[in-house]
């Protein structure tokens, strides 16, 4: 989803000390962001040290692969934990879509247990004139009995009702557990991905999560599950550095770019080819593919991003 977005400098690892410093970052981003907006005619992003931050990482090989190796472990147990959840939610659900149907069914006769009483009750005080005292007590003496059965009825519904949202609310603590693993196992294939692409290659990445949350209700006496999916941005990274000051800046107005939901195209010399092109390290500028490829994203949706 495109969306206007504020970013400042975060790490820069201290191996770079000597090639690149904060101010030299600094420029680089509004050199990019200049450039952005004099083609595009409206802005993205802007400098902000509320943003979303710019690290410039260093990550040798071997450091490389033991992260991997540890995010890979990571996200094996991550998913076992999400299936055992998933498990535990399909029980769940069919245990609580079934007490909803008993309890569905028990209020039913309930109501019509009540509406008898109420007519009972009703035709008897209509007719009370032409009962006799026997009549009269008989018909006082039933109505007390079923109005002491009803108030049974109600405390035990009530007691049902108490124990069924406690578990609803016990299910949809397991839903957020569920959702929060959701995300973490989104965010671990995200760094193995990074991490992946890598090693043995110059590459940044646009870092953020794909959610999904699922929420739970009651309408019309019935459980409603539904499910929402969004992504998140967290952070731009930049993996090993080399020095090329212009390389830099061609890869940092990429992923800015990917930061604000402009996806990769597979054309030649585009900033957003997924492969790093020769033309942008030299000048990094955006090509008529690019530009078509961010007001698809940007000009479909009024007022986002159009800031001057």
């Amino acid at each position: 989803m495109a969306q206007y977005q504020q970013i400042k400098i975060g790490e820069i690892s201290s191996k770079y000390e000597d090639s690149l410093n904060q101010k030299q970052l600094y420029s680089l981003i509004q050199e990019i962001k200049g450039q952005f907006d004099r083609q595009l005619g409206y802005s993205v992003f802007e400098y902000s040290e509320n943003g979303l931050p710019i690290n410039i990482l260093f990550v040798n090989e071997s450091q490389k692969r033991k992260m991997l190796k540890r995010y890979e472990e990571e996200l094996a147990s991550i998913q076992k934990h999400i299936e055992m959840l998933d498990m535990q939610i399909s029980d769940e659900k069919s245990s609580l879509d079934q007490n909803q149907e008993t309890l569905n069914k028990e209020a039913n006769i309930l109501n019509h247990s009540i509406a008898d009483l109420n007519d009972f009750t009703v035709k008897t005080n209509s007719a009370v004139s032409s009962l006799s005292k026997q009549q009269y007590e008989a018909s006082k003496k039933k109505i007390d009995t079923e109005q002491s059965k009803l108030t049974e009825a109600k405390k035990r519904f009530n007691e049902q009702q108490a124990r069924h949202n406690r578990n609803l609310r016990e299910f949809n603590r397991i839903i957020s557990k569920h959702n929060s693993l959701i995300r973490q196992h989104n965010s671990h294939v995200i760094r193995i991905e990074s991490l992946s692409g890598s090693i043995l290659e110059v590459k940044g990445k646009a870092i953020g999560k794909n959610i999904t949350t699922i929420k739970t209700y009651q309408q019309d006496g019935q459980k409603i599950v539904q499910k929402e999916n969004y992504s998140e941005m967290e952070k731009i990274e930049i993996y090993g550095f080399d020095g090329n000051i212009n390389q830099l800046k061609a890869v940092l107005a990429h992923e800015i770019a990917h930061l604000v939901g402009i996806n990769h195209i597979d054309k030649t010399n585009a900033l957003m080819n997924p492969i790093l092109q020769s033309n942008q390290i030299e000048t990094m500028k955006l090509t008529q593919d690019d530009i078509k490829a961010f007001n698809q994203v940007f000009r479909s949706m009024p007022q986002i991003g159009l800031k001057r």
